[in-house]
């Protein structure tokens, strides 16, 4: 007999479950890597959205403290309010502001605006309304900034960086008791965010 040449021989059994066995590596360890990619795209496309929202809401609150108007308000009912600025757990920042624009000038409206800042619900919800002295029947603007928020908490400071949760109303002469506002943010599992705003109506 007569021994064919080995260009004749095809694969044997054993070769072809080798080839199989490392073909199921290489794709298990391809998939891996692929899932692995996909989520750290979710994850830093989170984080993207996270900041643009930090950055928004941080770009709106500086906005409305430095068109604060130092000018005693009323409440819905028409009872002087006690705080020029009022922070706490429910209302965070409430005040007037100006420099409020009418564009194009088709409907008459005053330039001072009362809005306020709340954590509801996890949310850090902005509140805008019409006027600066709003009635019950006011229509009211809300835009969330920020979700899915532990806490938010605001605290004032004096120029003796003695920290307080609100600053009085001088009705006579309005005189702003604080020039340093600290907005601190805790998110899900305990991280904090710590943001001054300085007060310089």
């Amino acid at each position: 007999m007569t021994r064919r040449k080995r260009k004749d021989e095809g694969f044997t059994l054993v070769e072809m479950l080798v080839a199989l066995a490392i073909f199921s590596l290489l794709s298990a360890g391809a998939t891996s890597a692929m899932l692995t990619a996909v989520k750290s795209k979710e994850v830093l496309e989170e984080k993207v959205i996270s900041i643009q929202d930090l950055q928004m809401a941080r770009a709106l609150m500086r906005a409305d403290i430095d068109n604060m108007v130092l000018r005693p308000s009323r409440d819905a009912f028409g009872n002087p309010e006690q705080y020029l600025m009022s922070g706490g757990t429910d209302t965070l920042l409430s005040f007037t502001r100006g420099g409020r624009e009418n564009p194009g000038g088709l409907e008459k409206r005053g330039g001072l605006q009362k809005v306020a800042y709340v954590f509801e619900e996890g949310n850090l919800i902005r509140r805008s309304y019409a006027v600066d002295n709003p009635a019950p029947q006011t229509p009211v603007r809300e835009r969330i900034l920020l979700f899915n928020l532990e806490n938010v908490f605001v605290t004032f400071e004096d120029e003796n960086n003695i920290s307080v949760n609100q600053v009085l109303v001088t009705f006579n002469e309005p005189v702003l008791q604080a020039n340093m506002m600290t907005l601190t943010i805790t998110y899900p599992g305990g991280e904090e965010l710590v943001q001054k705003f300085e007060l310089k109506p």
